[in-house]
């Protein structure tokens, strides 16, 4: 279940952190051509108990490191949380996709079975890496992309599901949802 374990996580995780980096240059275009102070979208928040934009996108790249380091048995990369524009949050989800090429599918050996632990401020969890993944990084990380894309979306910023989905690895489409989705 090795390569099933790596294709279920890593090319996932990056395909939708692409997606994100690509949300977010839109929404540095539109801040400029709506005349809006960039901060404005970076520290926006969807209720007043929720992360803003750039903390959603921070967490959403922990959650994809974390996921693939834990899976593949290797230390997950500590980033600085100190982004604070458009340019370092592309910058962070670069330096994220880039960890996540640097794993290849023998770290995933035995994965599914393998504990993983981690340490909350409130206590340790435990899973299988095989619920870790579906019932805890997968559903964390698409929590807060979905967030992220949400904050923008309220902020009016023209996104919809072809930018949220992006080009759909493996996907092909005929008729008028091939325009729609970017579909070859």
């Amino acid at each position: 279940m090795s390569n099933l374990m790596y294709q279920c996580s890593v090319p996932v995780l990056s395909h939708q952190l692409k997606n994100l980096a690509a949300i977010l240059k839109i929404a540095a275009r539109d801040a400029r051509a709506r005349g809006i102070e960039p901060s404005v979208l970076l520290n926006a928040r969807l209720a007043p108990d929720m992360f803003p934009l750039v903390k959603q996108v921070q967490v959403a790249s922990d959650n994809a490191k974390g996921c693939g380091a834990r899976l593949a048995g290797v230390s997950i990369p500590v980033f600085a949380d100190d982004e604070t524009s458009f340019a370092e949050l592309d910058k962070r989800i670069k330096a994220t996709l880039a960890f996540l090429r640097s794993l290849k599918p023998a770290q995933f050996e035995g994965s599914d079975a393998r504990e993983v632990v981690m340490q909350v401020p409130i206590g340790t969890l435990r899973f299988s890496g095989l619920d870790y993944l579906n019932g805890w990084a997968l559903p964390n990380f698409y929590f807060h992309y979905s967030a992220a894309y949400n904050i923008l979306r309220h902020n009016g910023v023209a996104l919809g599901k072809r930018e949220f989905l992006g080009a759909v690895p493996g996907m092909t489409a005929t008729g008028k949802i091939a325009k729609m989705m970017a579909a070859k």
